[in-house]
């Protein structure tokens, strides 16, 4: 029998009970007699039920939808003041620490902006962009440690590490190759709008004018003209004479950062959709009954790698940017950042090995 490839076939899970229902008052009432007959009344009969169910489904959500949400918020709330019990010493050292960053940064941004604008200053335009997203981030993960996130927060680090190795990479190269980061935007920007052209429509969206997409087009085609037409490639911002090969790993090389990369990769697992990503769970206790659980929410074990992480990332992007205009204060700072960051790394490992030290006590349970 054939149907509609966009409606699952319903006639063959033998756990499906409301469809077994279905199916056997059908039986019962003799009207039916032939098994390939069933099998199409069945499929009509189960897909209005299935409407008609999914409303009631939607009204019940609807009139408890305030005591579900109550209910999931308490408990949520619940959990992180416990996490936050045992986590405390590191997290609070790292909030303390990526608020010292910001402000660092901001007095900087406040303090050069005026007179980087009027002397073409681009590498302190990218650095001090690079350092504001570095913090947000970092707010990111921060915000997922206290909720419990731990494989959330690493992957938002992927994003943080990348930050600082740009950084670096753009404050060693100097002026043109900043500028030339700067622009390459209209190189995104002209992909994306490509993209959105394909499948706007399909998306249910209005397509670019003619007058858009001729500026666009017209923009793109400026900055080919001024860099070249390797300059569309990807990382064509870099020039050759800079790096042969233009890949993110070679500028982790370049820039002495890629002793990191494997905790990268790690990260990436935790981005993409890949085998290793749904079997390898931060949140996990490694060897203990936990492991061969399915973690689809919270978990109060594993912060420590995304919260070091974060910790040596962000004083990267942070030192990076106030190196270039260091003063008596400033080099204070960062010494002052450093010897933070020693103190906030023991301290995840800390809690964590303790964690590890009472699995056997605990069953493996962390809620």
């Amino acid at each position: 029998m054939q149907h509609d490839p966009d409606v699952p076939d319903l006639t063959h899970d033998k756990n499906d009970w409301l469809l077994a229902l279905i199916l056997d008052e059908i039986r019962k009432s003799k009207k039916v007699s032939d098994p390939a007959s069933l099998d199409k009344v069945a499929q009509g009969i189960a897909q209005t039920t299935a409407n008609l169910y999914a409303e009631l489904i939607l009204k019940y959500l609807e009139s408890n939808l305030e005591h579900i949400v109550d209910k999931r918020r308490i408990d949520a709330r619940h959990f992180e003041e416990r996490l936050l019990q045992r986590w405390k010493k590191p997290i609070d050292l790292l909030e303390v620490f990526i608020q010292m960053c910001y402000e660092a940064g901001k007095e900087f941004n406040n303090e050069y902006r005026s007179t980087a604008a009027k002397t073409h200053d681009y590498v302190f335009d990218v650095l001090t962009k690079l350092h504001a997203r570095g913090c947000q981030i970092s707010y990111e993960i921060l915000s997922l440690l206290k909720a419990g996130l731990a494989d959330g927060a690493y992957a938002r680090w992927r994003t943080l590490h990348e930050i600082a190795a740009i950084a670096y990479f753009i404050e060693v190269q100097g002026q043109e190759v900043a500028k030339r980061y700067l622009k390459y935007e209209t190189v995104e920007t002209y992909r994306e709008s490509l993209e959105y052209q394909e499948h706007c429509r399909e998306l249910g969206y209005e397509p670019p004018t003619e007058k858009e997409l001729v500026a666009t087009k017209a923009r793109y085609n400026d900055v080919l003209k001024t860099y070249g037409t390797d300059f569309g490639k990807p990382y064509g911002w870099i020039p050759e004479s800079a790096l042969k090969r233009r890949t993110f790993a070679q500028i982790e090389k370049a820039v002495r950062l890629d002793k990191l990369r494997p905790y990268y990769l790690m990260a990436c697992h935790n981005v993409h959709s890949g085998p290793k990503g749904i079997k390898f769970r931060l949140g996990l206790l490694k060897g203990g009954p936990q492991e061969s659980m399915l973690l689809a929410g919270p978990s109060n074990y594993g912060l420590a790698d995304p919260g070091q992480a974060a910790t040596i990332s962000l004083n990267q992007i942070t030192t990076c940017l106030l190196s270039t205009r260091t003063t008596l204060e400033r080099l204070s700072i960062m010494k002052a950042m450093q010897k933070l960051v020693e103190q906030i790394n023991p301290a995840f490992a800390e809690v964590q090995l303790q964690m590890e030290k009472e699995e056997d006590s605990r069953n493996g349970d962390y809620s």
